[in-house]
């Protein structure tokens, strides 16, 4: 590739019925700054180039925190359901065993009893429900918060012409264009 240098410090010799030297050294001065310019602008390329991928990089970590942070919701949502089933299994068993006890008492006073464990077992049940609809609920947030991220990383333009045009879909097709330029 032939820099501005090169064309500065390029050196014609003199015809009898040659170029007139002023023209050759004018157009060589244009040629020059010319070069000059491109190579600026190949610089300043070059640099917006480096600092878009240094962006892609750090977008592509943000995704995976929040991967990650999905995961330990995920977690922890089996978790407080496991909690809450053997929650309700030890009330119901701790009801059952309380109606065996009150099953030799008389006829009426085990009825009594068999109707407030039906009502507790009821209540426990609603409980469970309860804990399960707070963690769908939890979970549908947690999917559409990491959702709009994504959406909001991948309406990044790449560059600045971009910005005025193509908006992108998604961080793979952004990681995509950057690595073809």
């Amino acid at each position: 590739m032939i820099t501005s240098k090169d064309v500065r410090n390029k050196r014609f010799e003199k015809a009898a019925f040659g170029y007139k030297q002023e023209e050759i050294d004018e157009f060589l001065s244009q040629l020059e700054a010319e070069l000059d310019e491109m190579e600026r602008e190949r610089a300043e390329a070059n640099n917006k180039i480096q600092i878009l991928a240094d962006k892609v990089r750090e977008y592509m970590k943000d995704e995976d925190a929040l991967k990650d942070a999905l995961l330990g919701a995920q977690k922890q949502g089996h978790q407080v359901i496991a909690e809450a089933n053997e929650k309700a299994e030890a009330i119901i068993a701790e009801a059952q065993a309380k109606a065996a006890e009150l099953e030799d008492e008389a006829v009426r006073q085990h009825a009594e009893a068999m109707e407030r464990n039906r009502e507790e077992i009821a209540r426990e049940k609603d409980a469970l429900k309860e804990a399960q609809n707070q963690v769908s609920e939890f979970k549908k947030s947690l999917f559409d918060m990491y959702k709009s991220h994504l959406e909001l990383i991948s309406s990044m333009p790449e560059t600045f012409e971009d910005a005025v045009g193509y908006e992108p879909e998604t961080a793979e097709e952004i990681a995509a264009s950057i690595a073809a330029e």
